[in-house]
C-alpha cells in the first residue's frame, strides 16, 4: 500500500485497462476504502487496522467490484459495509454478497468532509465521490472522468427529470484541487493536480457534457 498524500493510500495492481488502484481516505470520523478492482494485500489489512481500520466501502458502479470474496473479508475484518448507488444493486449483488448501503439520485452526505453524486456515465448507476482533507478537494471518479493530452475527457449520460438535472448543472461549480481516477493505462499519470488552467477547462468540459446529455 502507497502513500500518496498524508491521509490518502493507494494499492495499484494490473489490470486489463492498464492499472487499477484503490484508495483509502484517513479520517477521524472513520476511514473510507474506494475501490476499483484492486484488493488490498493480506499484509496491507494490518497496517489499515494501524490506521484506523475502515468505517465504510465505496464503489462508484457495479464494473468496480472486487470479486472473490474480498468485500466479504474486508467486512469481515473491519465491519464495514459497501456502499452504492442503488440502480447498481443488480450488478454488485452476483460478485459480492457483503452488506451494503444503497443510496439515491440525490446521493449521499457522509459527514461534512465526503459526499456522493450521482453521475451516470457507462452505468446508469455510477457515482463520484468528492472528498475534503486538509483544505484540498479530491474527486475519485472511477473511469468517468480522464485528463489525456491536455484535454478532459467526460462520459457522462443523462436523460433525468428536471430536478435531477438542476444537480447536475451544480457540478462544474464544485470546488477541487485533484482527480483521482480508478484506472490508468500505463503511461497515464495516476492522478491530476488541478492548475487555473485545468480547472476552468475542467468546468467547461462537464458544462458542455451536461449540457448535451440534458
Amino acid at each position: 500500500m502507497e502513500r500518496i498524500f498524508a491521509n490518502l493510500y493507494r494499492c495499484s495492481a494490473p489490470n486489463r485497462r492498464g492499472t487499477s488502484h484503490t484508495y483509502l481516505l484517513v479520517r477521524k470520523e472513520g476511514n473510507l476504502l474506494i475501490g476499483h478492482q484492486t484488493a488490498p494485500q493480506p499484509e496491507d489489512f494490518d497496517e489499515i487496522e494501524k490506521l484506523g481500520g475502515i468505517h465504510s466501502q465505496w464503489i462508484c458502479h457495479h464494473h468496480d467490484t472486487i470479486r472473490n470474496g474480498v468485500h466479504e473479508a474486508l467486512h469481515a475484518r473491519f465491519g464495514c459495509e459497501l456502499h452504492h448507488h442503488r440502480i447498481e444493486r443488480k450488478g454488485v449483488r452476483p460478485k459480492t454478497k457483503c452488506p451494503a448501503v444503497q443510496f439515491g439520485d440525490e446521493g449521499f452526505q457522509l459527514g461534512d468532509d465526503f459526499e456522493a453524486f450521482y453521475f451516470p456515465s457507462c452505468t446508469v448507476g455510477q457515482s463520484i465521490y468528492r472528498w475534503r482533507c486538509r483544505g484540498k478537494y479530491y474527486l475519485f471518479t472511477s473511469h468517468a472522468i480522464y485528463l489525456r493530452d491536455d484535454k478532459w475527457e467526460i462520459q457522462f449520460r443523462s436523460q433525468a427529470e428536471p430536478d435531477q438535472q438542476r444537480r447536475f448543472a451544480k457540478l462544474p461549480k464544485l470546488q477541487l484541487d485533484y482527480v483521482f481516477p480508478g484506472y490508468t493505462a500505463l503511461e497515464e499519470e495516476a492522478f491530476y493536480r488541478f492548475s487555473d488552467t485545468t480547472r476552468k477547462a475542467f468546468a467547461r468540459a462537464l458544462r458542455a457534457s451536461v449540457k448535451k446529455a440534458a
